[in-house]
């Protein structure tokens, strides 16, 4: 998987981990993924609903990458709704130590079906170093979703490969507000993941805290099951 996508299914499909490395040659890739809900950073951000994913990238030779993807939400009473979308552009560079420097920009935009009557949208700069088995990145928001106060996101993530078509992971991520109004939170998520017949199946357990997740006017635990299916072509 290349930089670009691996920016986009970490976002908006975050069940399975994929680790970056430098491509030989550019890339142009595609993918489908269908999910039993959409979490991120440990909330849910279809409210508890299905969700559809289309994902269109770019990976060039040099390290410059940029990508695109948008989501569908199924609802309960009006069949399929539009969630938002998300792009990224970014540069990864090889250093000595073997370890790729990953730096970029993405935006990210929600409809009112997300926000309770609102679009809300977010842009953030990141910087990370991503190895074949371990990624860290720090992310920086100046008006996170759009509620007027700034954020830096830290996030690690590992991989383990028991076997050629499977592989375990393992995320971990703090939020804080740079305002100092709130406690930092934390996120956390556990998966499994396996390729057959050209599609990449995923389990996924994650949760956070301190704060419950809220949505359907009621509050929810934010650790939650996820299932889902990635078809990359």
């Amino acid at each position: 998987m290349n930089r670009a996508r691996h920016r986009l299914c970490l976002s908006l499909l975050p069940l399975a981990l994929c680790c970056a490395e430098t491509p030989a040659a550019a890339e142009i890739g595609a993918s489908v993924s269908v999910s039993s809900q959409a979490r991120f950073r440990g909330y849910s951000l279809s409210s508890g609903r299905p969700v559809a994913a289309l994902a269109l990238s770019y990976d060039d030779a040099g390290g410059f990458y940029a990508g695109g993807s948008a989501t569908a939400v199924a609802t309960a009473h009006s069949g399929a709704r539009f969630l938002g979308v998300q792009g990224n552009v970014g540069y990864a560079r090889r250093l000595e130590s073997g370890a790729t420097l990953d730096v970029g920009v993405d935006r990210s935009e929600y409809s009112e079906y997300f926000s309770a009557g609102r679009n809300a949208g977010y842009t953030e700069v990141y910087v990370g170093l991503i190895t074949p088995n371990v990624s860290s990145h720090i992310y920086y928001s100046p008006n996170y979703f759009g509620f007027g106060y700034s954020t830096f996101y830290g996030e690690i993530d590992g991989i383990l490969r028991p076997s050629p078509n499977w592989r375990l992971n393992a995320h971990i991520g703090t939020i804080v507000r740079t305002d100092g109004e709130r406690k930092p939170g934390y996120d956390w998520r556990l998966g499994i993941s396996t390729q057959t017949g050209g599609v990449d199946w995923q389990l996924a357990l994650s949760g956070g805290g301190p704060k419950p997740d809220f949505y359907n006017e009621r509050r929810h635990s934010r650790t939650a099951l996820s299932v889902g299916a990635t078809y990359a072509f």
